[in-house]
């Protein structure tokens, strides 16, 4: 079994990925986590509002992601079929 280099992937939709996934991961978290900041400190409940707020942006950054690298896959995995 030996691995062929794919020829239809292009460099520049690889580096546009992982640049959309890094804003993807990094944006809803900073969002979130200055937002249950200040929340907290209007109505001085620190902790509390930071960490629920932690965990909705971790949750919207898992579903962003699965949006993302899915239709991705599915579409590696078709031009895969395609060449065998």
């Amino acid at each position: 079994m030996s691995l062929q280099p794919q020829k239809n992937i292009n460099l520049g939709q690889v580096l546009a990925l992982g640049g959309e996934l890094g804003f993807l991961i990094a944006l809803p978290l900073i969002i979130c986590i200055l937002l249950g900041l200040w929340i907290d400190k209007k109505l001085n409940t620190f902790p509390w509002i930071l960490l629920a707020s932690v965990l909705a942006g971790m949750i919207l950054t898992v579903v962003n992601v699965y949006k993302i690298v899915i239709p991705f896959l599915e579409k590696r995995s078709d031009n895969n079929k395609i060449i065998k």
